[in-house]
């Protein structure tokens, strides 16, 4: 075992807060990481919690109450359960479990370890990992079995520019975090904190039975953690790994994967302009720019655009990016009419909405206009915000387009709170 392994569970080995209780399960929990090192914590009553905002705490109680919106999973200690600690599970984290969180610890004695946070002046503990909860009678909840790939691994290259089509797919994988914290960013703020070994493997399931030969990817959190995941997940696929630093705050980004050849590649990250107020703005992530070469012979640009967090301001932001990015564009089909690209990514808008409308201005088509499924898959809000968007000279070369919501025995859901949008093309 390494000294750092030694360290976390010597940290989190601690004895049960009564000796005429049952015996506490020892639990590993995945704090995140930071250079400092993990904090001391203690066990307290749950009803302590308010008082230890902020620090690593071990709570144990029976849940009385449970409920889940779909997204999100609350465990609580009592049935009036505003102003007391609440137990929190996204449902990526919830996918990790054989039996449904919500469904298997009520009625229980729980023992939950993990840092007590307040959202809306409400104490909460966020579960990031299966081992962070327990029975404390020591029952065991099942993790849901680890998945093996049963899609053949891709063929090698020389093989794949036999085929007679490209696909290309575009996904925002929600929060593609690691374990580690970043102090130049604030990934603090994530929730998850980072993406589970077992939601990396759902992850990878799509992408291997998908298999597309570009990948556009949105919300990932550095080019490391990309290409780690592409090694352990995806190994055998031959993708290279395009992602370059945006600059969103919380340090999510765009970017690309692909076993087809790759030219040039182009950020724009640092370019300025004005929006509608004569406010500069700038891409809040990045409009990545990457050739594809033979034998599909186009640019590929991948957007994620301003969230609609934040009203007007973001409203102006989103659409001034849109505007821009557009205008880039429009400028390289003015010297070229045949001019190949595609515009994959999150927009964080509607068909109708101008983030949209200015592409189509251009001529740009929505590659899945006959197929217009729902893209943010969590309720209420379950909308079509995610794009692939062809250049009139893409257009005739389409051969398939489809937005997917289950793929063999996962669930879209239990990856991303966004489905892949996946289109097939016509070789040159």
């Amino acid at each position: 075992m390494s000294l750092f392994g030694a360290l976390l569970l010597s940290l989190f080995a601690l004895p049960a807060q009564n000796p005429t209780q049952s015996p506490v399960p020892q639990l590993t929990p995945w704090p995140r990481l930071d250079a400092g090192g993990v904090e001391q914590w203690a066990a307290i009553d749950w009803r302590q919690a308010a008082s230890y905002v902020g620090k690593w705490v071990e709570v144990r109680g029976v849940i009385v109450q449970t409920h889940s919106t779909g997204k999100v999973s609350f465990l609580n200690f009592r049935e009036d359960w505003k102003g007391s600690l609440s137990v929190v599970i996204f449902s990526q984290v919830a996918a990790d479990f054989a039996i449904p969180p919500q469904d298997f610890f009520l009625g229980r004695e729980v023992v939950v370890r993990g840092k007590v946070t307040l959202y809306r002046g409400n104490p909460q503990i966020l579960i990031h990992s299966t081992d962070q909860i327990q029975a404390a009678d020591g029952t065991q909840v099942a993790s849901k079995p680890a998945l093996h790939p049963v899609t053949p691994a891709a063929k090698p290259q020389a093989e794949l520019l036999k085929k007679n089509t490209v696909r290309v797919m575009s996904w925002n994988m929600e929060n593609f975090f690691d374990l580690y914290d970043d102090p130049y960013h604030q990934d603090e703020r994530t929730n998850p904190a980072f993406t589970s070994n077992k939601r990396q493997q759902r992850l990878g399931q799509v992408i291997r039975h998908l298999q597309p030969d570009v990948l556009c990817l949105q919300e990932v959190e550095n080019r490391g953690f990309l290409e780690k995941f592409v090694k352990q997940h995806l190994k055998g696929m031959g993708y290279e790994v395009v992602l370059l630093e945006g600059n969103d705050r919380r340090g999510i980004d765009v970017a690309l994967l692909s076993r087809l050849p790759i030219g040039a590649v182009t950020s724009y990250r640092h370019w300025r302009f004005t929006d509608a107020d004569g406010k500069e703005q700038h891409f809040r992530r990045d409009f990545l720019r990457v050739e594809i070469k033979e034998p599909f012979l186009a640019d590929i640009f991948v957007v994620h655009l301003k969230s609609k967090l934040g009203g007007e301001a973001s409203t102006r932001a989103r659409e001034a990016e849109a505007q821009t990015a557009a205008s880039l564009v429009a400028k390289e089909l003015k010297a070229n009419k045949n001019y190949r690209a595609l515009i994959c990514g999150d927009f964080n808008a509607t068909i109708e909405e101008q983030p949209l409308q200015v592409f189509l201005q251009l001529g740009f088509l929505d590659a899945c206009h006959q197929n217009p499924e729902n893209t943010y898959n969590q309720k209420p809000y379950q909308s079509r915000v995610d794009f692939v968007l062809l250049s009139p000279s893409m257009q005739p070369s389409v051969q398939a387009a489809q937005v997917f919501h289950q793929v063999e025995n996962v669930a879209i859901q239990d990856c991303s709170d966004h489905n892949p949008v996946v289109v097939d093309f016509q070789q040159l």
